[in-house]
């Protein structure tokens, strides 16, 4: 069990004792004894029940232990995007970071109304979307490092030639998760220019 679960689990149960103290105290009757104390507990233990976000983005549950995995380590590396939208030290690295961000975000969002389409994006969550957060948190940690010298310069090319092809990537992975929408627009187009078309026959 993990802290805060271990943490909601005692926040229940201490509030489910202080309501069977007061009932005890109130001379309640005996179903109202036993109920009020594990309604708290409930009451308490889901309250206090911390919940993954970015922003104002909330994590949803998905089905299945292996899609609540993907779409945390996905919450997991759009973080560290948004913090490379934020560094002040070089505002090329800055600039991409922010749009992979934004991209990501995007797709997140996509995911959490769609997830039945979360498989889809196990590649994107797994490799590309992992790839970007792992070249922008080393970039990070060799800046911090103040080392100098033509390698570092040629880390940095590297890392911007990096995140140039992945912001490719991110538009094509979201174009591919798309298609059933793209799919639907074109639908509607074609059957409302045949029911149009008819319309006009029949006048």
């Amino acid at each position: 069990m993990k802290k805060r679960e271990i943490r909601q689990a005692i926040i229940g149960v201490i509030g489910g004792l202080i309501t069977f103290a007061i009932t005890l105290l109130l001379h309640m009757p005996i179903p109202f004894l036993i109920a009020l104390p594990v309604g708290a507990y409930i009451g308490l233990y889901l309250a206090t029940k911390p919940q993954l976000r970015i922003g104002s983005i909330k994590l949803k549950e998905a089905n299945g232990e292996e899609m609540k995995q993907l779409m945390s380590d996905a919450l997991d590396d759009i973080q560290v995007l948004e913090s490379g939208s934020k560094i002040s030290y070089d505002s090329e690295i800055k600039n991409l970071s922010e749009r992979l961000y934004q991209s990501g975000i995007s797709i997140f969002e996509h995911l959490q109304e769609n997830p039945g389409k979360i498989p889809l994006a196990r590649r994107f969550i797994n490799y590309y979307l992992e790839t970007a957060s792992s070249l922008i948190s080393k970039y990070d940690k060799l800046h911090k490092s103040r080392v100098k010298g033509e390698s570092i310069v040629k880390a940095r090319k590297d890392v911007i030639d990096g995140l140039n092809i992945l912001t490719n990537s991110f538009d094509k992975q979201f174009e591919h998760l798309m298609q059933g929408e793209i799919m639907d627009i074109s639908t509607d187009v074609k059957v409302l220019t045949q029911t149009v078309k008819m319309e006009e026959e029949n006048v």
